[in-house]
């Protein structure tokens, strides 16, 4: 799970652009093209295609990335192929929440989905920190079988008072909210983290 302000970064290293050279060419400031890198900021939809276009990428892959080319590329086969799993959803843990009590307790609610996992299960967001990419009251749907960590993926770490969904960064290793913001300083680690499950997707309610 990449965010766009990756996105915009990878096919522009791909293409051999510097922000500046991109920054010129998309008619912005460099340090528009950085706040985009960064998720500080979001381009809209006329820059967005504008991007596509300088890039040579699909606007669709810049603002969702890889799940549209996987729903034109899977056939109907390998849809229907895909487990159906009734996932259930608990409530945010509160503080000091043993790792092992993660998901205890009677569900709220269940949701159907057809995805690869080998532990789904489903939280309501409610952190402000990462609502830009997880709205709060949205069920986001983990993966416990999903561990390794992978730059620009999200997961939920024990910090031992507390349980935070934040996107993992090495070099240095660090725990990032979304978009970043100032405000929202990330949290650098000396030792790499083992995460309690990786984010999937989030899924709205009604």
């Amino acid at each position: 799970m990449t965010s766009i302000g990756e996105r915009i970064k990878k096919a522009r290293l791909k293409i051999g652009l510097s922000q500046m050279e991109l920054a010129e060419a998309a008619n912005v400031s460099q340090p528009t093209v950085a706040n985009w890198e960064n998720d500080s900021h979001t381009p809209r939809q006329a820059a967005l295609e504008k991007l596509a276009q300088i890039l040579d990428s699909e606007t669709s892959w810049l603002k969702v990335g890889d799940a549209v080319l996987e729903h034109h590329t899977h056939s109907i086969d390998e849809y229907l192929a895909r487990p159906v799993h009734h996932v259930p959803i608990f409530a945010w843990p509160s503080p000091n929440t043993a790792r092992t009590q993660l998901v205890d307790g009677k569900a709220r609610d269940y949701v159907a989905i057809s995805i690869e996992a080998s532990k789904p299960f489903a939280l309501i967001a409610n952190d402000p920190a990462m609502a830009a990419h997880f709205p709060i009251g949205s069920a986001i749907i983990f993966d416990a079988g999903a561990i390794d960590l992978q730059d620009g993926s999200c997961y939920l770490f024990d910090l031992g008072e507390r349980i935070v969904l934040r996107r993992w960064q090495s070099a240095p290793g660090r725990l990032e909210a979304l978009p970043n913001q100032s405000a929202v300083d990330p949290e650098f680690v000396s030792e790499r983290p083992l995460p309690l499950a990786r984010a999937l997707m989030s899924i709205r309610r009604h």
